[in-house]
């Protein structure tokens, strides 16, 4: 590994990449059955309308991408990619997955208020996993943090312009 990470050796940031990565995995999981749920929702009359539905299943989906995108980054980072900006790409990612995990739960909250009495276990459970997404990713930003130490908020200060940027 080329890449230095606040002085540590190759397996001590491989142990902290590892570790984001796992985080990240088990969000991944939580998001895969809440992306499930929420496009059953769209059969279910009183919520198929739901004005936050659209929105709701977008932030999923984007926290997806999110997850997809620090596995990729951490995956060129084990293979040794020679990367000028690897760092901040890495903050980047683990940043823009915490701003999108906060769309989650005012969209989720406009998706399930029409909801029926008979589909409210599922609302539960898609916000017990909203909830265990939002953790999962709190996780890997604290690792990034302690990864980076004192660099992660120079990168950020950085990048917060390119955040800013809307996508299409």
């Amino acid at each position: 590994m080329t890449i230095t990470f606040k002085g540590m050796d190759s397996g001590q940031t491989d142990s902290y990449l590892e570790a984001i990565h796992a985080a990240l995995e088990k969000g991944m999981a939580a998001k895969e059955v809440v992306c499930s749920i929420t496009t059953g929702f769209r059969v279910i009359p009183s919520m198929r309308a739901a004005p936050g539905l659209n929105p709701y299943h977008a932030s999923v989906a984007d926290i997806g991408y999110g997850f997809d995108a620090v596995q990729g980054t951490i995956h060129r980072i084990r293979q040794g990619e020679s990367l000028s900006l690897v760092k901040e790409m890495l903050v980047f990612d683990l940043d823009t997955l915490g701003i999108s995990v906060k769309q989650l739960s005012p969209n989720f909250e406009l998706a399930v208020k029409r909801a029926n009495s008979d589909v409210f276990y599922l609302v539960e459970q898609s916000r017990y996993l909203n909830h265990q997404i939002g953790e999962r990713i709190k996780e890997a930003i604290r690792l990034g943090r302690a990864l980076l130490g004192p660099e992660w908020e120079t990168i950020r200060k950085r990048i917060e312009n390119i955040q800013a940027i809307p996508r299409l």
